[in-house]
């Protein structure tokens, strides 16, 4: 599981070890998975702390190799690991030195766990992966471009791969979250609708998960309405987002 240090991600670890799981917490702060795998024990639980930058795709992939061949074969691969809009870089958000960051951490790095063991799964029969995505990627939002743009390809990653793997045994689930109450979001000052704890989102989606859905979208009147929004006609929808707060100091909301 990338991204287990906070957020969703810790939310995540927690409940999966809760069920027995034996979790493989990976993130770039290593004293954050120290915590993490200490609640777990605490709890009953197993845990395994094993950092890593998924912006380094080699080493992200080489390290998953190493993790599923010492494991004797992984069995969900969480792809959670992201990055939001970063704070003023002084120049526009759509500027190179804007979206760079983003895009390749978002998208490159979560290919990169996504794929790393795909084909060892394959192989075996067996395992699932699970890509975080988000309800930005239904649609584009104004200041969002690096945002927006690799959870929509994410969303598109994983739904080739689960198009890939039919009848191997292997399950792909994209989930579509809303806002989430973590550290990317934690200094907004806009609203953020209908915002769920990030242990909410991690029940909402363990709860679902064994039955390996194509799709985990929540919640629901989020679902809605970014649907809506994007199925407006461009003149429509260009007029709406005009006149919308999407932007403040810290950048764009990203749901």
């Amino acid at each position: 599981m990338t991204g287990a240090s906070s957020g969703i991600g810790r939310s995540l670890a927690v409940g999966l070890a809760r069920s027995g799981t034996l979790v493989v917490l990976a993130a770039r702060r290593q004293a954050l998975l120290e915590e993490v795998a200490a609640e777990i024990l605490r709890a009953g639980g197993r845990a395994l702390v094993a950092p890593l930058d998924v912006a380094d795709t080699e080493a992200t992939v080489a390290r998953l190799r190493e993790l599923d061949a010492q494991l004797e074969g992984l069995d969900l691969v969480v792809a959670n690991a992201g990055v939001g809009v970063g704070g003023p870089t002084g120049g526009p958000t759509y500027a190179w030195e804007a979206v760079r960051g983003a895009l390749h951490t978002n998208l490159c790095g979560a290919a990169a766990t996504l794929t790393a063991v795909l084909p060892q799964m394959v192989a075996r029969g067996r395992g699932h992966l699970l890509a975080i995505s988000s309800l930005a990627s239904f649609g584009a939002l104004p200041g969002s471009a690096s945002y927006c743009t690799p959870k929509a390809g994410l969303s598109m990653l994983s739904e080739c791969l689960r198009l890939d793997t039919l009848h191997t045994g292997v399950a792909v689930t994209t989930v579509h979250v809303g806002f989430v109450k973590t550290p990317m979001v934690e200094k907004s000052t806009i609203p953020l609708p209908l915002l769920w704890s990030s242990e909410r989102a991690a029940a909402h989606i363990l709860q679902r998960l064994p039955l390996a859905p194509r799709v985990i979208d929540f919640p629901w009147p989020m679902v809605l309405l970014t649907k809506l929004l994007a199925a407006l006609p461009t003149a429509v929808r260009d007029a709406i987002m005009r006149h919308q707060p999407w932007v403040d100091e810290q950048g764009p909301a990203q749901p």
